[in-house]
């Protein structure tokens, strides 16, 4: 599979009378992608609000950030298999993307019914920025979905919306050639170099909110617990999961890394996608057996296992790291770390088979950071938990807040990385 990424970087964006790039400048036409997205009646209140690096705004009521992307060669869509796009395979052909820009997802609804459905991130503009997103410029897509909807379907329709808009910025680059352009292939390497894979695990909130059609994680568009997936890397590069910050994911820096030193001194072979949070500890070690086996059969030597969410999730990647040491895979476990000063473990499960680990950061106890600096404008809803523990413990949202407790799972930050 050959993949080709043309990327369009953004250093200026405004809105005006019709969207188009050129030379750096992205020009968006809000009365057009507001047209667009309220020509769907399950939409019954929508506005375009551009936030950029060191504004005093936080955005809460994040559902999602897409970069926007567009298949401009080859089958299939830019994130396939959500909201109705099609779901045939991904990875091949050419994609476009505006580089340095994000579309925020904004609406206060929950992602699923059930415990732990609610959202609790948000999006400071004005600190100093510790994630790529939040040094960018971005296009909030603030929402508003007809409440005799059932869940799902207002999860739908919400997504559906941002997904219009991030399909029609990326409309802008077709027929343009791109300043920058990435090929990624899996070409044949030398047969002695040792083979590696990908393992990535990601939450499903099935088990919590007891629904198939829960609004979360997906692959092509599937968001229930399923078998392990096997994935080619360009799949994940073109979309084909999506997470809580799709944006990550598709410029996922383990991927891209392993391409960087495939035929140098490895062999990637590609990736196996897991889903957490099954119920009982038999479906975990039947998912963790099942993703080692998969790696056995890719004739892998060595595995690289990241993961997206902890507690109940952290177990099967646990157990994935174990199984794979079990039958001779030599593992990379690239993971954040607890508080020491809590006294409690810095993983949440000993882990005596591991190999090597990679320390992403740590987990800091909420408050020990010092409160958030109050802001002037809020996108989103107006009330915050101050405590995730205690939903019915709201604070208003323009802060101060108390230092907010964020995990860094992919290595995927403006913190500094170290080879060796």
């Amino acid at each position: 599979m050959r993949l080709e990424i043309g990327s369009f970087p953004v250093n200026e964006v405004d809105f005006g009378p019709r969207t188009f790039w050129v030379d750096g400048r992205l020009q968006i036409d809000r009365d057009s992608l507001l047209a667009a997205i309220r020509s769907d009646a399950r939409i019954t209140g929508a506005s375009l609000v551009l936030v950029r690096p060191g504004e005093s705004v936080r955005v809460t009521s994040v559902r999602d950030v897409l970069e926007p992307r567009i298949k401009v060669q080859g089958q299939g869509s830019v994130y396939p298999g959500v909201c109705g796009r099609p779901v045939l395979p991904v990875g091949t052909g050419r994609s476009h993307r505006l580089a340095g820009i994000g579309v925020i997802e904004v609406a206060e609804l929950d992602m699923y019914d059930g415990n732990d459905g609610w959202l609790d991130g948000f999006i400071d503009m004005s600190v100093e920025p510790v994630t790529p997103i939040a040094s960018n410029p971005n296009l909030c897509v603030v929402l508003d979905v007809d409440e005799s909807l059932d869940l799902a379907d207002r999860n739908v329709a919400a997504h559906s919306a941002a997904l219009v808009v991030s399909d029609q910025l990326a409309a802008a680059t077709v027929g343009l050639e791109p300043p920058e352009l990435e090929t990624f292939e899996l070409a044949e390497v030398d047969s002695s170099l040792p083979k590696a894979v990908y393992i990535c695990c990601f939450r499903s909130p099935q088990h919590y909110s007891d629904s198939l059609t829960a609004f979360w994680t997906s692959i092509y568009g599937m968001s229930r617990l399923t078998p392990p997936w096997v994935l080619h890397p360009n799949e994940i590069l073109d979309g084909a999961i999506s997470v809580k910050t799709s944006w990550e994911l598709v410029n996922n820096p383990t991927v891209k890394e392993l391409y960087r030193h495939h035929g140098a001194d490895i062999n990637f072979v590609g990736c196996i996608a897991i889903r957490t949070r099954w119920s009982s500890q038999d479906e975990k070690d039947i998912t963790s057996h099942q993703a080692a086996k998969t790696a056995q059969m890719l004739g892998a030597q060595g595995a690289i296992i990241s993961y997206d969410a902890g507690g109940n999730d952290f177990m099967e990647v646990i157990r994935t790291v174990q199984a794979c040491e079990n039958v001779g895979i030599k593992t990379v476990f690239v993971t954040g770390e607890e508080d020491p000063s809590t006294n409690g473990p810095q993983l949440l499960e000993p882990l005596p088979e591991a190999r090597a680990i990679v320390s992403t950061g740590m987990g800091i106890e909420a408050g020990s950071g010092g409160p958030l600096p109050p802001v002037d404008r809020v996108i989103g809803q107006k009330m915050l938990m101050a405590d995730t523990s205690q939903r019915q413990n709201l604070v208003p949202s323009d802060g101060p807040l108390p230092g907010i407790r964020w995990t860094d799972h992919y290595g995927f930050s403006r913190i500094s990385a170290f080879e060796y």
